[in-house]
C-alpha cells in the first residue's frame, strides 16, 4: 500500500504539460519501504511542431520530479544517497528505453546546485530514430537529500533536429537545469 508522499513541485514553462502523476511503492519488504510521487511534464509545443515535421507523436523533451521517502525513517548517510543514487539512474535509463531512447551511454556525473543541497548529477547521451536518421539527445538525472526524503529530477532534449526545425541545445539544457533547480 503506498502511503501518502506529497508529490513534488516545479517549475515549467506555460507550453509544457503535466502528462503524469504516479504514486507507486518501488520498494518493500516488510521492514523496510520505499513509496514515491513523481510527474512528468512534457514540452507539447516542440512536440507538435516536430509532428509536422517528422510525422511522429515523439516526445522530444520531457522532465520529470520525484519525491521519496523510506520507512521507517532514517537518516540520510553517504551509503543510503549512493544506493538511491545508483537505483535512480538504472531506472532512468529503463524511461529512456521504453521512451524510444537507444544506445543509451553514460556520459559523466556533474555536482548540480539545487537551493541549499548540491546533487549528484549523471549525463547521458542517446539518440531517437527518426526517418532512418538517429537525432541525438542528452539527458540528466539527479538525486539529493530533502528533508528526511530524497528527491529526483531528469529530464532530456534534442542536441540538434531534423529538417528545417532550430533548437538551441544550451537553451534546452539551461531549461532543464532551471527546472530542475526548481523541484521542492
Amino acid at each position: 500500500m503506498t502511503r501518502d508522499v506529497p508529490p513534488p513541485e516545479l517549475d515549467v514553462p506555460d507550453d509544457w504539460r503535466l502528462v503524469s502523476e504516479e504514486r507507486q511503492t518501488p520498494f518493500d519488504v516488510g521492514v523496510v519501504s520505499v513509496d514515491a510521487t513523481t510527474r512528468i511534464y512534457e514540452d507539447d509545443a516542440l512536440r507538435d511542431r516536430l509532428a509536422d515535421v517528422t510525422g511522429t507523436e515523439t516526445t522530444w523533451r520531457f522532465v520529470f520530479a520525484s519525491r521519496l521517502r523510506i520507512r521507517p525513517a532514517t537518516s540520510v548517510s553517504q551509503s543510503l544517497t549512493r544506493l538511491v543514487t545508483d537505483r535512480a539512474n538504472a531506472r532512468f535509463r529503463d524511461v529512456l528505453r521504453e521512451r524510444g531512447f537507444e544506445a543509451i551511454e553514460r556520459a559523466d556525473d556533474h555536482r548540480l546546485d539545487v537551493g541549499e543541497e548540491t546533487a549528484d548529477a549523471t549525463r547521458y547521451r542517446a539518440s531517437v530514430r527518426i526517418d532512418g536518421l538517429d537525432v541525438p539527445v542528452e539527458a540528466y538525472v539527479a538525486v539529493w537529500p530533502d528533508d528526511g526524503a530524497y528527491l529526483l529530477g531528469g529530464g532530456a532534449y534534442p542536441l540538434s533536429l531534423p529538417d528545417s526545425e532550430t533548437f538551441d541545445p544550451e537553451r534546452g539544457r539551461e531549461e532543464l537545469f532551471s527546472m530542475l533547480r526548481s523541484i521542492r
